[in-house]
């Protein structure tokens, strides 16, 4: 009798075999994801008024991203999502929001020195502080869940660090395009900051860090210097200030994501987080 005969058929089913490509597993953690996020938040946004209807929407979706994501990984992928480890979160978390914040006080204060960045008054009573904080965490968890979690982890496993890499950073580049003002200069500070987040992630291999920064970065751009974010129209922040000079340090009506110097300072930190995930 023919050995192979006394053995039952062990491969995968089509199915599973279908869900071992790299494509079809970006294209389901994304539309999954993307899916439970955007219904929650829709769900919470129509049951709510008054404060509550300013922040709880993008906390509840954030969450609803995050528990999608972590359903993904458990059935298709067969594993926990170490990516979202509790272990560690508050300590990573709160280095990349002191991190983020930092780094958008340093390029402010640089354009300061310059005679670029004018301050102007400090808006005690302004409001809302908390619920465009909400919104903020929304971004960078969903943002950070699409770029660095599913598509820079999945391509990764396909064609290696440094490709992921590359790919992940021209795709979170080209999700800016639409900004007002968008050019050569914001394009490239966009690919440069995807960068910069992929290598967050890297550093730790978990979501923490890099959804801290990107929080914090547009949180503290937005909402406490009043600076256009991404080429959002500006709103109304904590501090009140003025820039004037030319496009490419200032960065014209995209914000200080435009700017040359902006440039400069995540390239630096990128490096470095790079230097210290080798």
């Amino acid at each position: 009798m023919h050995q192979a005969a006394a053995f039952p058929d062990a491969r995968p089913s089509r199915l599973r075999r279908l869900l071992e490509w790299t494509l079809v597993r970006i294209v389901l953690a994304l539309f999954s994801t993307a899916l439970a996020g955007g219904i929650v938040a829709q769900l919470v946004s129509d049951h709510t008024s008054g404060s509550l209807h300013h922040g709880w929407p993008s906390l509840c979706g954030g969450v609803a991203a995050l528990a999608m994501y972590t359903l993904y990984v458990r059935l298709i992928e067969n594993r926990r999502a170490s990516e979202l480890a509790i272990r560690g979160s508050l300590i990573e978390l709160g280095l990349g929001l002191a991190g983020g914040a930092a780094l958008v006080a340093l390029v402010v204060a640089a354009l300061a020195l310059l005679g670029v960045y004018r301050f102007e008054a400090i808006n005690a009573g302004v409001q809302g502080l908390g619920a465009a904080f909400s919104q903020m965490v929304f971004v960078g968890v969903f943002e950070e869940l699409l770029m660095r979690a599913i598509i820079l982890r999945l391509i990764e496993r396909s064609l290696g660090t440094w490709l992921a890499l590359a790919i992940s950073s021209a795709l979170f580049g080209l999700a800016h395009l639409p900004g007002s003002g968008m050019g050569a200069l914001p394009f490239a500070v966009a690919v440069v900051a995807g960068g910069f987040f992929g290598a967050a992630y890297l550093v730790t291999r978990r979501l923490w860090l890099c959804i801290g920064l990107h929080t914090a970065w547009n949180f503290t751009l937005g909402s406490l210097f009043s600076i256009s974010v991404s080429g959002r129209e500006p709103t109304a922040g904590l501090i009140t200030g003025s820039l004037s000079g030319p496009h490419w340090l200032t960065g014209g009506s995209y914000g200080l994501e435009g700017s040359v110097l902006t440039l400069a300072v995540l390239l630096a930190a990128g490096t470095w987080l790079l230097a210290r995930a080798a």
